[in-house]
């Protein structure tokens, strides 16, 4: 199937409509195109030239009355097979140029994708909410948008080397813990692949010698040091290596293990 993409008229007019349209969200039935043709928008969605494989993401059904650690358990078990599903297949289709456009997302979200994102976003909140991605916000991309969240996770811990048997080692590390892909993605370094990396290979050798997700420690090492670290020296000169190291070294010395 071609990738759709929505024109700037019809992207604004959702936008501006979110509120209004709140609850058509939560319907699993697709509304886009009635929508639009309320609107008198004869062409809201327009194909690309790019190819891609008609994929289905996984929804793990979740049983009324589970807790909600057993909710995000299986959010994150949902999330890490939907990045390797999604990322895995479009990754040689879209370029991390194309994957900043706003209104490539917004469309697959409201039209290719739609049954899944409202089935995994209505489970927290309002599935309105991922169904955006603003140009002007940085983590829209990464984290808050319901397709896209997917790609850039791929994109940023797929190790695609010879030597490494499983490519998605930090792709499974990140998806340990729903806080983690927030907190990492929140900071201005979000999308530098060598720090990503860095920070989630001393994540996983920090869970190993916890036996947990150590999101708190992650946190503090995301929001506090590195970013005062970042101040004082040029990250972006350090290698994956040197930046696990320093990582590992400080949420080892706050867990005071």
């Amino acid at each position: 199937m071609n990738l759709i993409y929505f024109t700037d008229e019809a992207y604004k007019n959702l936008k501006n409509d979110i509120n209004n349209n709140a609850d058509k969200y939560f319907s699993s039935e697709k509304w886009i195109m009635k929508y639009f043709d309320d609107k008198g928008i004869n062409e809201p969605i327009l194909n690309s030239e790019i190819i891609v494989p008609d994929i289905s993401l996984q929804n793990t059904p979740i049983k009324e009355g589970t807790s909600r650690e057993n909710i995000f358990k299986t959010l994150n078990e949902d999330d890490y097979i939907n990045t390797i599903t999604l990322y895995g297949q479009y990754k040689d289709r879209i370029s991390a140029h194309m994957a900043t456009k706003h209104l490539l997302w917004s469309a697959l979200c409201h039209e290719t994708f739609y049954p899944y994102v409202v089935k995994r976003w209505s489970i927290l909140g309002n599935p309105a909410e991922h169904c955006f991605a603003s140009k002007s916000s940085r983590n829209q991309l990464t984290y808050a948008n319901a397709i896209s969240r997917l790609w850039w996770t791929g994109f940023l811990t797929y190790e695609e080397d010879k030597r490494n048997t499983d490519p998605w080692q930090l792709t499974r590390v990140i998806f340990t813990a729903q806080q983690i892909q927030k907190d990492l993605f929140d900071q201005p370094f979000s999308k530098n692949r060598t720090v990503v990396k860095g920070l989630l290979k001393a994540l996983r050798r920090i869970q190993d010698k916890r036996g947990d997700a150590a999101t708190n420690q992650f946190r503090e090492c995301c929001n506090s040091y590195f970013n005062h670290y970042g101040v004082v020296t040029i990250v972006d000169t350090l290698s994956a290596e040197e930046i696990e190291e320093i990582a590992y070294k400080y949420m080892l010395d706050i867990s005071k293990l």
